[in-house]
């Protein structure tokens, strides 16, 4: 396959795909433009989404979960990692077997299932947002152990201000990205993590202490500490447009990480929906807990938040692609994805001028 378009440096260049793989690129001169030139810039990587299309990951459903991997492609999603929600430990267990035997047996219509983000029964109970505050506990090493025991956790979400310091050494020992989610840590105590090896902040500004210039916090130190990745949900519901400016100028580029925080409710009509054991109902493309009335994920999707971000900021291309795909693909250690590059495995979005998608390419297949 040959692809021809302009890159997200504005560069003309040609594409040549063989099998999976991206074979080769040519940069060409530029008197050969049109004017109607197609963009080609990496998929995206979703590193924390809950499901949509009335899949929840940890309902543990192989059909389920197939359905939604397909469908996240037309929205230019290449590549997915499962976020859960706080569950019974027993079924949270049972979704990281379940994920695993869809790893290893990936079929060619769907997108790239890279793994498992804990997010969900090692949180604060002060910030327990969308999830069940009886089944919130203390993260342990034992924990870790029977989680990994599956080879396919990325990242563990968690606030570790309930845990030890020892706890995040031994999660990064084991190439697992230790994240800080719905937190009451101070300033003091973000650094400390960082210290043991804390490399994100889980969707920045939510589930977090109230900005308050008096006090420093840990969303002090997701926007100060520039060696911190920040995850962003740019649906303009969670975080203000205005706020997602604040970050695009505060953070270095490559440490944002643009996700959807997507749920089983996204793409389904208005009504009553069940969110892992809480009862959550979707109104006007908003979700909300039934209990106590606390936003619970959102309906929106990488292609949208990526829009977004460049209409909120006036970020370029190449910036939000950055945000979107290399970034991502950089904070899990993936030396083969997030970039249009000779050899890396060739998942590519073509766009149009007005950054609609005209096509996904996932392993070398068109979707």
């Amino acid at each position: 396959m040959i692809i021809k378009g302009l890159n997200r440096k504005n560069e003309y260049i040609k594409v040549e795909i063989e099998k999976n793989l991206i074979k080769k690129i040519t940069k060409l001169s530029s008197d050969k433009l049109t004017g109607n030139e197609k963009y080609i810039i990496p998929g995206f990587i979703d590193i924390h989404t809950h499901g949509g299309y009335g899949t929840d990951f940890v309902d543990n459903s192989e059909k389920s979960t197939r359905k939604y991997l397909k469908k996240v492609t037309s929205e230019g999603t290449t590549s997915i990692v499962h976020a859960t929600i706080t569950t019974e430990y027993d079924n949270l267990l049972s979704s990281l077997k379940t994920a695993k035997h869809i790893m290893d047996n990936p079929k060619k219509n769907e997108a790239r299932y890279l793994g498992v983000n804990i997010e969900g029964n090692f949180l604060n109970k002060a910030k327990k947002g969308s999830h069940k505050e009886e089944l919130l506990v203390p993260l342990k090493k034992h924990h870790v152990d029977e989680m990994s025991a599956f080879g396919n956790l990325k990242i563990i979400s968690a606030a570790y201000e309930n845990s030890t310091n020892d706890v995040i050494k031994y999660i990064s020992s084991k190439g697992i990205v230790p994240s800080l989610a719905h937190t009451i840590a101070t300033g003091k105590e973000t650094k400390k993590f960082m210290e043991s090896g804390l490399k994100g902040i889980t969707h920045t500004f939510n589930a977090m202490p109230i900005f308050n210039h008096r006090e420093d916090t840990s969303i002090v130190r997701a926007l100060i500490e520039d060696d911190l990745y920040t995850e962003i949900i740019v649906d303009g519901v969670h975080v203000h447009p205005n706020i997602v400016k604040m970050l695009y100028k505060v953070k270095p580029i490559n440490k944002i990480l643009i996700i959807t925080d997507s749920v089983l409710a996204k793409g389904m009509p208005d009504g009553n929906y069940k969110l892992g054991e809480l009862d959550i109902y979707k109104k006007n493309d908003k979700i909300f807990t039934k209990i106590d009335g606390a936003l619970a994920g959102s309906i929106s999707n990488m292609h949208m938040c990526f829009k977004n971000f460049i209409k909120f900021t006036n970020a370029t291309l190449e910036e939000a692609s950055m945000m979107t795909s290399t970034n991502q693909a950089k904070y899990l250690k993936l030396d083969n994805l997030g970039e249009i590059k000779e050899g890396y495995l060739a998942d590519i979005l073509i766009l149009d001028k007005d950054l609609e998608i005209i096509k996904t390419i996932v392993n070398g297949n068109t979707i």
